[in-house]
């Protein structure tokens, strides 16, 4: 019986640990879409020739290439024991 709850209360914490981890990327996604859009925004409001914003780009990238987690989901087996 305590096993049971045990092992269930685990479970929950492991969820809810994989619930605050999505989140955090999921902030994270929301930060880097707007920084892309202000870089959009600012681009078609006050274009610049392609030749200088490539050597711009080159010289001082805006963005590190974005890395996502890789997020465990765990065991998606339940005993219904």
């Amino acid at each position: 019986m305590f096993g049971n709850h045990a092992d269930h209360k685990l479970r929950v914490e492991a969820i809810i640990k994989n619930i605050n981890t999505i989140s955090l990327e999921l902030k994270k996604m929301k930060e880097l879409s707007q920084l892309l859009l202000c870089d959009l925004t600012l681009h078609f409001n006050h274009p610049v020739k392609a030749d200088d914003f490539k050597e711009t780009e080159k010289d001082n990238p805006l963005f590190e290439e974005f890395k996502t987690s890789h997020v465990s989901l765990g065991s998606n087996s339940f005993s219904t024991t």
